[in-house]
């Protein structure tokens, strides 16, 4: 089980701990802030991050004040498929200055 491992092989003090799944493969990531205080655990077939989240508690509770964030769940991009990038509004150049907000309250 990681959360003895993970746990002490930090190499210090954590102030966040992420988790997040992929779901297209099945494979959790917990990730530390600062990110010099461990390298990224992956957790195999854990699809609803449960693994992650146990194992990101048990540092929290270790650490005092560090904070747990996720599960985040995303997918990956299939190998191949090109990205998507958005379009800019058709009625506006590209040297046209950005339309201005009233933010008068």
């Amino acid at each position: 089980m990681p959360t003895t491992s993970t746990a002490s092989n930090l190499r210090g003090r954590p102030e966040r701990v992420f988790v997040s799944v992929d779901e297209s493969t099945g494979k959790s990531t917990m990730s530390f802030h600062p990110a010099d205080v461990g390298s990224p655990v992956q957790h195999d077939g854990d699809h609803k991050g449960d693994a992650a989240m146990k194992d990101a508690r048990a540092i929290a509770a270790k650490y005092p004040g560090c904070t747990v964030h996720g599960p985040h769940f995303h997918t990956a991009r299939p190998p191949g498929k090109k990205l998507m990038r958005r379009r800019s509004s058709p009625n506006m150049k590209s040297d046209d200055p950005p339309p201005e907000v009233d933010n008068d309250d």
